[in-house]
């Protein structure tokens, strides 16, 4: 279910992170269950070296609690997802700022031809290829300011921002594919409202790209 490109380069440990992250956050693991090391290195056929990567990697996202040889779930809460939310909002409102007096023209044709991925991956009605453009798109926006600490910041909620848009987007595809076509039309307005350098088109891009954290959007402008 997870897209290639984002296990691309990663050591054991780091891919059953990924792994155990999805089942986390999807409720597949659910809060307070408790997982051995042994129980985790059979079921990935592993040593529990790598095991212990993985648990090292979600500690620190707070996502289980590491025990004597194994752990306990802790999940994610609604206000740990509205947080998330807020930090990429935080984000992507100052990287629009700074771009707004900046030569985009490298960036529009990044940004649209990441669009026409998107585009395609609709056609096939491939979830995973959407989430991983659609991660794309919002990272390649990010990166175009070439600030160093925003984008380590970012790195940091990336793994369980990718894993929300996932479990979404796959949702979206098996009970509401129509509505992929407002999705796509909010990221061409996300384009547009960065062509322009227009403030008030991309809040109202940002409002419909976060429907469901319109307050936070409202309190960054």
């Amino acid at each position: 279910m997870i897209p290639e490109q984002w296990l691309e380069n990663l050591s054991n440990g780091e891919r059953i992170a990924q792994d155990l992250r999805l089942k986390i956050v999807s409720n597949a693991f659910a809060p307070n269950e408790k997982l051995s090391e042994n129980q985790l290195a059979s079921m990935y056929e592993v040593s529990r070296s790598p095991i212990r990567d993985a648990i090292k990697i979600l500690a620190n996202e707070n996502l289980i609690i590491p025990e004597r040889m194994g752990v306990v779930v802790k999940g994610i809460t609604d206000k740990d997802i509205k947080e998330i939310y807020d930090v990429r909002l935080m984000i992507e409102r100052f990287v629009f700022e700074r771009l707004c007096n900046e030569d985009k023209s490298d960036l529009l044709i990044q940004l649209k031809k990441t669009i026409e991925m998107m585009k395609i991956a609709v056609k096939f009605k491939d979830a995973k290829d959407f989430s991983y453009y659609d991660i794309q798109f919002h990272q390649i926006f990010i990166q175009s300011i070439h600030h160093n600490q925003l984008f380590y910041l970012w790195q940091q909620i990336r793994p369980l921002m990718q894993m929300l848009v996932l479990i979404d987007m796959t949702k979206r595809m098996n009970d509401a594919y129509d509505d992929f076509n407002r999705v796509i039309e909010n990221h061409e307005l996300y384009l547009d409202a960065i062509e322009k350098g227009d403030k008030a088109l991309f809040k109202k891009a940002m409002h419909l790209n976060f429907d469901d954290v319109d307050d936070s959007v409202h309190h960054l402008f």
